[in-house]
């Protein structure tokens, strides 16, 4: 093969790379709607909806007795998950969750949440046939051998997370199976971006002595999007027991103080982040230069996080903060991923 054509292969294998992960980004913004929404049940059922290929525009076009019929497809399939969890040794964990009081509650059919549900499902198909596209481009052509490894891992991810999304539904937004479904999107990230990383830099190549910070800092902030998940389904928990505001009064702040350590953590790790970056910044030769700073970008979100965190408390998670908080914190995440594998050892 002539480098001409390898070029052109690379070129290629690049773009598909980026169309599958911002398919993949975009699952998380669909994902935040689906969420803020409550239209995470909006289809009892997975892959289809309500037992079709496109949700039903009203109840007239559903039996009857819908509502226990998905009940009982949902039943099975929690069966079969709680089944091999205990073959894994989960025992406990499968007894939780088959004690769980939500796994029986009936889903009323909600247009709008069907479709807002059902799109989601569509874009994830899409995501789906890109990567199907981009592992087989990189197995089919001997240039992209050095790819191979770190596609196939974004593919298992995507396909796990496929099957965990089908989870969720059979489990009705089970606490700690929506954390472990938002995990797994950016595990599939991350293995789309460094296999498009080993051919063509998405961010240029440069030679970075704190690259062990970068590492730390992007490990921090992993650990703080996965707490954030997790402190979103508490606010669920709050809501179902009826204790969502503080005091009990629906004209107070988010029952905050009803909500564990991890919760604090997640609140106050931005604002470390934020006055480490600043200072950083401060320090660097490129303080006049601020956008193309990493330092900068870097406590610019922090600070929009902040903020939306604490609208998040004072007006009990409104949906377009949910929003905003969700893709923000993808996106911070992702940059730091992207500025550590711009990194270059320095030849000694």
């Amino acid at each position: 093969m002539s480098h001409t054509d390898s070029s052109r292969i690379n070129i290629i294998f690049r773009r598909i790379g980026l169309f599958t992960c911002s398919s993949v980004f975009l699952l998380f913004l669909l994902g935040a709607l689906v969420r803020a929404t409550g239209s995470g049940m909006g289809c009892p059922d997975w892959p289809k909806c309500f037992g079709l290929y496109a949700p039903p525009t009203c109840e007239c076009q559903l039996p009857k007795n819908y509502e226990q019929v998905f009940q009982e497809k949902r039943h099975k399939k929690v069966a079969k998950f709680l089944k091999t969890l205990r073959a894994f040794g989960f025992s406990e964990k499968a007894d939780l969750i088959e004690n769980d009081k939500n796994l029986y509650v009936q889903e009323k059919f909600d247009p709008t949440k069907a479709w807002i549900e059902y799109i989601n499902r569509l874009f994830g198909v899409v995501a789906g046939l890109l990567a199907v596209a981009f592992i087989a481009l990189s197995f089919l052509n001997k240039s992209l051998k050095k790819t191979r490894l770190w596609a196939t891992i974004g593919f298992i991810m995507l396909i796990l997370n496929a099957w965990l999304g089908s989870i969720v539904v059979a489990t009705n937004l089970l606490p700690g199976i929506v954390s472990l479904h938002f995990l797994f999107s950016f595990l599939c990230l991350f293995g789309f971006i460094a296999a498009i990383q080993k051919v063509s830099p998405i961010l240029p190549i440069h030679i970075q002595a704190d690259m062990g910070v970068w590492t730390i800092l992007w490990f921090v902030i992993f650990v703080e999007v996965i707490l954030g998940t997790w402190s979103r389904e508490q606010v669920d928990i709050l809501r179902t027991n009826e204790s969502l505001y503080l005091n009990g009064n629906s004209n107070e702040i988010l029952n905050f103080v009803g909500m564990d350590l991890l919760f604090a953590i997640h609140r106050y790790v931005p604002a470390v982040i934020l006055i480490f970056a600043l200072v950083k910044y401060f320090k660097s030769s490129q303080v006049m230069s601020k956008f193309k700073n990493h330092w900068f970008w870097i406590a610019l979100i922090c600070f929009m996080q902040i903020c939306l965190g604490a609208v998040h408390i004072v007006y009990v998670v409104p949906r377009w903060t949910q929003i905003s908080h969700v893709v923000l914190g993808s996106g911070l995440l992702t940059y730091c991923f992207l500025v550590l594998l711009s990194f270059k050892k320095e030849n000694i």
